[in-house]
């Protein structure tokens, strides 16, 4: 729409009607909160041409209105907190509950009980930095909202951390605003399924028992890494505004939004930490921040020599889509286990050699892989033209390589015993933050 407008010519949104909350809390965090807009009941992309073309006649006399005419606009102020909040109730458990059955309903929680937080929890998270209260760490995306020290101690409060928790969660907000060009905001407000995926290196996450082996789980061994991510997507909801129907606009969903945290098993590992990969030293700690899009366990039942572990994780890999426009920033994540890591670096594979292999190796058609976007669609690149000439058999014959470089591919150490492989999709890179810097 701005970029109609430089040329000259007006230019106003048309939103479907369950975009509509997601158009006014959008307008708001980028600067133009009274935006107006027409509303029309269905979703074009994957609309019928001619109802496509009858939706929008519909709605012609409202686009000459908004174009025309200057007016006000009513919208639902969203609800937001006062410098205390007080509760009462039978007993401090009966409060507690009252407290959040007012919380969700502004949707401020993620539908668990959480604890409250109060002025003491809160002074104590941030004495567990070096850093003041009123310190601003970051604009947190998608919504670009102030993330100071307190905010995000209240937050982490809610989620029932601890003072030591406080620089990893710090560091994690910080490193999520670093992500692609503006802290992973289109993938964050995408209809499929993304969520930032967060991995601990260095000597913190011993200290404070973050677990790099079935760490993805629930349970009494991963009480530190659920209770880091649940601070952080409680941050990122909050003080992102990533809520659902509000920037956060996915079609089914996933669990992964309910943010994991892990540590790499630097321990168990042939290579060098990832953060090391990432320009960090090995005896300083860092968090690393992805942007997730779904995952796939990919198994070895017997393989031994490293060839023919790898070949399996580049041909289990070949799932989903390429992108067809003029960038392509596919990549993969692999979470890769002691058991297929040690073996292979074992025959001498370095870390980037392992992910040549899997580059070489993980080729697929592009028939199936181009299918998920009509060819002829506005948004296919120009170097993707030559293939309006191909049949349909002629494509699924064509096989190419799953990413555009090895450099899409990551590595790191994470799990327990045997050969089970979790690969992930992922965009815009990985984006790392020191830890350090937010001790006391």
């Amino acid at each position: 729409m701005i970029e109609i407008e430089k040329t000259g010519k007006p230019a106003i949104p048309i939103v479907s009607g369950r975009f509509e909350e997601d158009a006014i809390a959008s307008s708001r965090a980028f600067a133009m909160p009274d935006l107006q807009f027409v509303i029309v009941p269905r979703i074009y992309r994957n609309l019928a041409p001619d109802l496509c073309v009858s939706q929008t006649e519909a709605v012609i006399d409202e686009i000459i209105e908004v174009l025309t005419i200057d007016k006000e606009h009513g919208r639902r102020e969203r609800d937001t907190a006062t410098a205390v909040e007080r509760f009462e109730g039978e007993d401090r458990w009966d409060t507690i509950l009252k407290m959040n059955e007012q919380w969700l309903m502004r949707d401020w929680g993620d539908s668990l009980i959480l604890h409250p937080p109060t002025e003491k929890a809160v002074a104590a998270l941030v004495a567990g930095t070096g850093l003041d209260r009123y310190d601003l760490v970051c604009d947190m995306p998608p919504g670009f909202g102030l993330a100071t020290v307190e905010k995000i101690a209240i937050n982490a409060a809610m989620a029932g951390a601890k003072p030591e928790h406080m620089p990893v969660i710090i560091a994690a907000v910080k490193a999520l605003s670093e992500v692609g060009e503006h802290g992973g905001k289109s993938l964050l407000m995408s209809t499929s399924p993304h969520a930032p995926m967060l991995v601990v290196n260095g000597p913190i996450a011993k200290k404070i028992g973050i677990n790099p082996r079935s760490g993805l789980g629930p349970g009494r061994d991963n009480e530190v890494n659920i209770t880091i991510g649940r601070a952080f997507s409680l941050c990122l909801r909050n003080l992102g505004y990533w809520y659902p129907g509000q920037m956060d606009m996915d079609t089914i969903g996933t669990t992964r939004k309910f943010v994991h945290c892990i540590a790499e098993n630097e321990e168990m590992s042939p290579w060098q930490p990832f953060h090391v990969d990432q320009g960090f030293r090995a005896d300083e700690s860092a968090v690393s921040v992805f942007i997730t899009d779904g995952e796939l366990d990919v198994q070895d039942q017997g393989n031994t020599d490293a060839d023919d572990l790898l070949k399996t994780i580049a041909y289990g890999s070949t799932f989903g889509t390429r992108g067809m426009g003029a960038r392509h920033t596919n990549e993969r994540l692999i979470f890769m286990p002691p058991d297929v890591a040690r073996p292979v670096g074992g025959e001498g594979f370095s870390k980037q050699e392992a992910k040549q292999f899997i580059h070489y190796n993980a080729n697929m058609s592009l028939g199936k892989m181009m299918h998920y976007m009509p060819i002829d669609d506005a948004r296919v690149g120009q170097q993707w033209q030559w293939l309006k000439d191909k049949t349909e058999q002629e494509r699924l014959d064509l096989e190419v390589p799953l990413l555009e470089s090895v450099d899409r591919w990551f590595i790191v150490v994470v799990g327990a015993d045997r050969a089970k492989t979790l690969v992930m999709p992922t965009g815009e890179g990985a984006s790392t933050v020191g830890i350090d810097q937010y001790m006391p």
